[in-house]
């Protein structure tokens, strides 16, 4: 990874680790791409990813950028890298879903998807808790501008992710509003299917 000597595409892969990358990890981050030291930033990504795969650090290091690639091109938005979006930092963290269900024009709904994942693994905590799955765990994605390719993360039943009990009632502000904060549902929606789309994955 020393071969790795432009300032520029070094702190890219430095940010690109971010989704799976302990909560120290990250700010130890932006402390190497404050100090703009290139030898010191070659040194923690190889230092990463030997600390994962000691007997092959820079295969996983490329396997992993194939995957960064992936979501740059699917999931990019409005000066964003698909990494630093709500479905790429999700993709990366947890792997590619077992389902993933798009629902664009459901009436009365923001578009969304469900992305369900029949084993779920953290990979923020490869290194203090490997054996960290979890079983049937979904997640909610919603574009509330319309315009863009922005989805953001609305609900999710997985450990540590955001849990919305309203989700439902958010998800169909687009023509209906609640200020009752102990409605949990919305009310009955032509055509709305969002609650046996996150129960029933297909």
């Amino acid at each position: 990874m020393s071969a790795y000597k432009n300032l520029d595409t070094l702190s890219q892969y430095l940010r690109c680790l971010r989704p799976i990358s302990s909560s120290a990890e990250i700010q130890y981050t932006e402390n190497q791409l404050k100090g703009k030291d290139i030898v010191t930033m070659q040194q923690y990504l190889y230092n990463f990813w030997q600390s994962r795969y000691p007997t092959s650090p820079e295969y996983a290091w490329l396997e992993y950028y194939k995957e960064v690639l992936k979501v740059n091109k699917e999931y990019a938005t409005y000066g964003l890298k698909g990494y630093d979006t709500d479905r790429g930092r999700v993709y990366l963290q947890y792997g590619a879903p077992d389902s993933r269900q798009k629902f664009e024009n459901e009436p009365s709904s923001y578009p969304y998807e469900i992305w369900q994942y029949n084993s779920l693994n953290d990979k923020t905590q490869a290194l203090t808790n490997p054996n960290n799955r979890q079983s049937n765990k979904s997640f909610v994605f919603y574009n509330p501008d319309l315009a863009s390719n922005k989805y953001k993360l609305l609900h999710s039943n997985a450990r540590g992710e955001i849990l919305n009990s309203r989700w439902e009632i958010d998800l169909h502000k687009r023509d209906s509003q609640s200020g009752n904060m102990d409605v949990e549902k919305p009310s009955e929606h032509f055509g709305g299917n969002v609650d046996d789309n996150f129960k029933n994955p297909r």
